[in-house]
């Protein structure tokens, strides 16, 4: 058996790739003036990208598949509240992002294995991530008690513009 492998390199095509390699197109009406090149890069980079609504549908903490109905009511259904979910997921971000910006502060403590590591860019489901070891207990007796928040929990309620207050009852007894 006898095999060969001939190529050849095509050198336009190549320095076209070499050209384009790592670019961007940006285009803007914003006249010059307005808006210099440096910051349409900027305003760009930190715009709401819906590309991230769509990962959260296929992989993320909003997954839409598989569906399983087979009346197409449900899945419409469900379809309405994960988009309205997803809507919830975006004003969180939006909110606790914009008072960050506000405060000129970073958020810690909301990676695992790295407490130190802050972000003024944390995602919703790092957030909520944060409130997952809060558990209420309904005992028999017609009384409660519920975890008390941590700090980061706190700081994460007031970002959020959230009073505290959604985490005690009167009638709780905390744990």
């Amino acid at each position: 058996m006898d095999l060969r492998l001939e190529f050849q390199r095509l050198l336009a095509e190549i320095q076209i790739a070499y050209t384009l390699a790592g670019w961007r197109l940006f285009v803007t009406n914003a006249l010059t003036s307005r808006l210099t090149l440096e910051q349409a890069v900027l305003y760009y980079r930190e715009q709401w990208q819906p590309e991230m609504g769509f990962h959260r549908f296929k992989r993320g903490q909003l997954p839409a598949l598989p569906i399983y109905f087979q009346d197409e009511t449900r899945i419409r259904g469900l379809m309405f509240l994960l988009t309205i979910a997803l809507r919830v997921f975006t004003l969180i971000e939006f909110v606790v992002r914009r008072q960050l910006l506000q405060q000129s502060k970073s958020l810690a403590g909301l990676y695992d294995g790295n407490p130190k590591r802050s972000t003024t860019r944390p995602t919703a489901e790092r957030l909520l991530d944060a409130f997952s070891g809060i558990t209420m207990y309904f005992h028999r007796d017609g009384s409660c008690e519920i975890t008390l928040l941590n700090d980061l929990q706190k700081q994460i309620l007031t970002l959020m513009e959230m009073p505290q207050s959604l985490y005690t009852f009167p009638h709780l007894v905390p744990t």
